[in-house]
Parts: structure tokens; C-alpha cells; sequence
């Protein structure tokens, strides 16, 4: 896929750049959901070819970072964008508590549900303007330019759902430039080209102070194959090759002495060769929605006891998983570490299980093959995610280890606006 040329998206696509906006810095941040740091930090020990990875390390400042529990998408990035963790945020997992199961499989995507002040919301109350591009839990957020990760049937209506959620005239500016844009565009299987298209567009079209733009296709590969498998690595190379061309852009860009470029990530991954089914061990014991919830997290599973009386008999079929499940978190436990308060205790898959909300098959299913599958607490090295900051005004530096907590403070104090709310501490750099 070719990048458009400038004059393009500048002219003949329509352009709607406004005047100079006040804000003295511009940052634009990519999410690589489920980059694990050894991905930039060693990528010679998994044979990767990344040169924009290697370049940005070496020109900027990288850290592992300590994720949020649990160590899945829609938490951790509602926590990039708050500094809060899930618990106080309200995003607590991909999914909503759903013990009847009458959702439908919907996931969290609206805006309305995080419960603390955004770093996009701090721009846009401060004359600045952000700009969303498949970032999650961002139906109907209040910015100037959204596009939000959002789907129900998986099919070619959902590109109308899309086109229909997404702030006028984006999605058509990106198609002009790029005309392949909708054949990897048809949510929720979004290819990297089309969130990587949509920012380059954004970018040269509508003058974002803040850019923040989510890729998945890792995730994806990883869930599918595991991690550091084939497909794995090659979608690796490829979102390596998508940073490039949109580091290209924006090196040649005006704005370029003021902008901050950040690659992150929201989990690490591990290979699991087993699936623990919840919903299907309970239903075999006769315990149903009204009695007893779940929402799984991969490598963890909250449980929501929602009658008292049936405790024992809860606990009884749960013993049946013996050594396929590693502990369990109590209540206290679980808040403490950030999780939902609403939830009655989590329990922790041991290797090589993960979780599932499957309601049929086995409660403990062998897979045929070897998967991928994240959400274990953050303590978990194998759950670290990523931080890389690169720009005119960021010295190198390795940073070891950060918090999750500590981005959005970064980025408010790189921009100059407002997040008290924020838990976390801004990182040193700038």
C-alpha cells in the first residue's frame, strides 16, 4: 500500500486544515496491541527485522511497562488514557458483566462508561484538538475527530455502522487517498493498513494536537498462532514497516520540532494448549446466570457470586479445574491490585490455560493447537507491555520498568493541559 502524497490529501482530497492551533506541542500516539517489549529490546533473539523499532530505541527514550489488572485491551487502554486503574475508571474488563448472556457478545465501547477525566478530554477543554482512530472504548467520545473500534455482526454492514459512528468526511478523505482502505476495513477484522491510513489522513488533514491510534493485528496473530510464532513475527515486521512510513510523515511535517512520537502496548502474551470454560463447568453443576457470573480475562477469571446460598456449590465445581488453575485472588485482594470491586474473588490460570466464556464442550477443552492468550495479574513479566518516546526533544535512555499510571501524566505534562485526576506520576523525560 502506497502513502498518498501529501498534495493529495492536502488538495485534491479535501483538505480541512484550520489555522495554528495554541498548543506549543503535538503528540501522536500508536498503540501495537500485544507488543511485548523483547519485540524492540532483543529483537535479535526472535529474528525480527524491525529497523523503525531499533531506531526509535536507539533515538529515544523505551521501558517495559507494568500493565493494569487485568492485563487485557479495553482496561489497559482506558488506563492510557486516565491514569486510573480499572476500578476506578470502570472499564474492568473487554466485555460487561453479562450472567444471562442476553448481550449478544458486546464488548465496552462507549465512551459514556469510563468513569474519569481523559487526556483527549483535557485537550479538547483546553482549545486543543485529539483525534481517535480505533482506540477503544471511544463511542461517542468528545473529540474532534473519532473513529471508533466498534462491531456487532462482523460483516459488511458493520463498514456502514463504521462510516456512520465516525466523525463526517474522515473515513471518505482516507478512501480518496487510499483506495484499498475498506477491503481492510470490516471491523472487527481491521487490518493494520486501515488504522495506519486513517492516522496518516488524520495527520495531514485535520491538524490533531493529540493522535492516538490503536493497531491489533498482533493481538490477532498472537490469539490465533502464539506468541513469536510465524504469523506472529510477521506482523510484527509489518506494523514495524506502518511506524516508518507514518515516522516519515511526520519528520517531514512542519509541526515535526514539537511533536513527541510514542509507540505502546496494553499486555504481553503467553502460549496456552488448554481453555477453562467457566459458564460451561457451572451450567454442568447446575448453577445458572442467576447464581453465579463470570467475565474472563484469558490468563485470569473474576467470579461474581450473585447468590449467597449457592457459595459452596460454586466453590465445589471450581475444585474439579485442580492444578489447572495456579490461585485465587480474594476480594480485598483484587481491589487492591486494581481490579472490579464488584467482583466476589478472580482466580488465575496456571500456564498453558487460559480462560474463555465458552457455554459448551468440556470445562477444561484441549486445544488442537497452540494458542495465544494474555490477562494474568501485572506482576506477570510474561505480561509487561511497551513504551517507546521518540522526537526532537527526547534524549535516549533506557527507563527499566514503568507503570501503566505514569503515561497519561506524561502526556498531559507534554502537552500542557490539566490531569489531576490522574493516579500516576509523569515519567522523566522531556
Amino acid at each position: 500500500m502506497k502513502l498518498a502524497p501529501l498534495a493529495c490529501l492536502l488538495v485534491a482530497c479535501g483538505a480541512r486544515v484550520s489555522a495554528p492551533r495554541p498548543f506549543a506541542h503535538r503528540l501522536v500516539v500508536v498503540s501495537i496491541d500485544g507488543l511485548m517489549p523483547d519485540a524492540y529490546l532483543d529483537p535479535d533473539a526472535h529474528g525480527l527485522k524491525v529497523p523503525t523499532l531499533r531506531a526509535l530505541v536507539a533515538g529515544g527514550a523505551s521501558a517495559r511497562v507494568r500493565g493494569v489488572m487485568p492485563t487485557v485491551t479495553y482496561p489497559a487502554h482506558t488506563t492510557i488514557v486516565t491514569g486510573v486503574p480499572p476500578r476506578v475508571h470502570g472499564i474492568v474488563s473487554n466485555e460487561p458483566l453479562d450472567p444471562m448472556f442476553t448481550n449478544h457478545d458486546g464488548w465496552r465501547w462507549y465512551a459514556e462508561d469510563v468513569a474519569a477525566p481523559t487526556i483527549y478530554g483535557a485537550v479538547e477543554a483546553a482549545g486543543g484538538r485529539a483525534a481517535l482512530v480505533i482506540w477503544p472504548v471511544t463511542v461517542g467520545a468528545r473529540a474532534s475527530v473519532v473513529v471508533p473500534e466498534y462491531w456487532r455482526a462482523g460483516g459488511p454492514d458493520d463498514q456502514k455502522l463504521l462510516r456512520a459512528l465516525a466523525t463526517p468526511g474522515v473515513l471518505d478523505d482516507t478512501a480518496r487517498a487510499t483506495p484499498d482502505l475498506w477491503t481492510h476495513l470490516t471491523p472487527p477484522d481491521i487490518e493494520d493498513a486501515a488504522p495506519f491510513a486513517i492516522a496518516r489522513t488524520v495527520l495531514a488533514t485535520r491538524a490533531p494536537d493529540l493522535l492516538m491510534v490503536h493497531a491489533f493485528g498482533l493481538d490477532d496473530a498472537q490469539h490465533a498462532h502464539g506468541p513469536w510464532s510465524p504469523e506472529a513475527k510477521a506482523t510484527i515486521e509489518n506494523a514495524d514497516r506502518e511506524l516508518g512510513v507514518l515516522l516519515a510523515q511526520l519528520e517531514h511535517d512542519p509541526r515535526w520540532p514539537e511533536t513527541t512520537f510514542v509507540v505502546v502496548s496494553d499486555h504481553g502474551f503467553r502460549a496456552i494448549d488448554h481453555e477453562l470454560r467457566l459458564p460451561a463447568l457451572f451450567a454442568a453443576h447446575d448453577l445458572n446466570g442467576a447464581q453465579v457470573a463470570v467475565l474472563s480475562n484469558g490468563g485470569t477469571a473474576f467470579v461474581y457470586v450473585l447468590d449467597p446460598s449457592k457459595r459452596d456449590s460454586i466453590d465445589a465445581a471450581l475444585a474439579e479445574l485442580g492444578d489447572h488453575v495456579a490461585r485465587r485472588i480474594d476480594h480485598d485482594q483484587l481491589v487492591a491490585m486494581g481490579g472490579d470491586p464488584n467482583a466476589s474473588f478472580a482466580l488465575v490460570a496456571a500456564p498453558g490455560n487460559g480462560f474463555s466464556l465458552a457455554r459448551t464442550g468440556a470445562p477444561v477443552t484441549d486445544l488442537q493447537a497452540t494458542r495465544g492468550t494474555h490477562g494474568w495479574p501485572p506482576d506477570d513479566p510474561d505480561m509487561a507491555a511497551s513504551f517507546i518516546a521518540f522526537g526532537p526533544g527526547v534524549a535516549h535512555a533506557s527507563l527499566g520498568t514503568i507503570d501503566m499510571l505514569d503515561l497519561a501524566p506524561t502526556f498531559a505534562r507534554w502537552l500542557g493541559v490539566a490531569l489531576p485526576s490522574a493516579q500516576g506520576k509523569p515519567l522523566p523525560i522531556r
